[in-house]
């Protein structure tokens, strides 16, 4: 008969160790599990914590009225109106007077896109990845000397405003692309919302005046304004562009 090898002390501890750390685990497993229901046991039984007082008391809203011939898509919802989503082009400046005003109202996106992108499909993609929604514009002439030409670019949201004007912003100090200094803030009242420059050399092409330029780009919400400045007698005044900036910053 073949000897039964018979266990080693070591063996014996090992077995033994493993089972109490089984024991072990599973009592930490239940004890878990019954804290945990004792203490949803104990909040059942308390009285709900009351909430603390609204900051503003007595909020009333309009009450529902039936509609009518009157009913517009503003008035149903008034509670959630915001001023940018009125028309548009009346947040534009209005032209000074005696200007020629060549160009005022809504503008299609891709004829916009055509109109001051040098390639106007990269400019039309790049605006709609900003999900634009609507553009307006205006351009006007002050005698034979001034050109000024608004545009405001409403975006979904403030996202797609802040992209686009970023980009713009970003080659305007180039010597080459834009105006080859880093332009100045717009005033106090405004700060942080955008910027002008004036172009450091004038424009020149043979046979036609020298032109100087300015540029303002500013944003207000999920609305972006681009404003160019010409001038084919003269220097442009910093401080022309940065008030005719102001002025249409505050409009908005």
């Amino acid at each position: 008969m073949a000897n039964t090898p018979t266990a080693t002390l070591s063996d014996v501890s090992r077995r033994r160790g493993g089972r109490a750390v089984l024991l072990i685990a599973a009592a930490l497993v239940l004890g878990v599990g019954a804290g945990t229901a004792t203490g949803y046991a104990v909040q059942y039984e308390r009285p709900p914590t009351p909430l603390g007082p609204l900051a503003q008391q007595g909020l009333t809203t309009p009450k529902p009225i039936k509609a009518d011939d009157s009913t517009t898509y503003r008035s149903i919802n008034a509670n959630r109106w915001d001023r940018t989503d009125d028309d548009l082009t009346k947040m534009l400046l209005e032209a000074p007077a005696g200007a020629a005003q060549v160009e005022r109202g809504y503008k299609g996106v891709g004829d916009w896109a055509a109109d001051w992108f040098n390639d106007p499909g990269r400019g039309l993609r790049s605006i709609n990845s900003g999900d634009v929604r609507r553009v307006a514009v205006s351009h006007w002439y002050a005698g034979d000397r001034v050109t000024v030409s608004i545009t405001l670019l409403q975006f979904r949201d403030r996202t797609g405003a802040e992209a686009y004007a970023r980009s713009q912003s970003s080659y305007l100090p180039d010597t080459k692309k834009g105006a080859g200094n880093d332009g100045v803030p717009l005033p106090d009242g405004l700060k942080g919302t955008g910027r002008a420059w004036v172009y450091s050399k004038a424009h020149e092409e043979a046979g036609y005046l020298p032109v100087h330029e300015a540029r303002a780009i500013a944003r207000v919400g999920n609305i972006a304004m681009y404003m160019e400045y010409l001038d084919n007698t003269g220097t442009i005044s910093e401080k022309d562009i940065v008030d005719l900036a102001k002025r249409q910053v505050e409009q908005l």
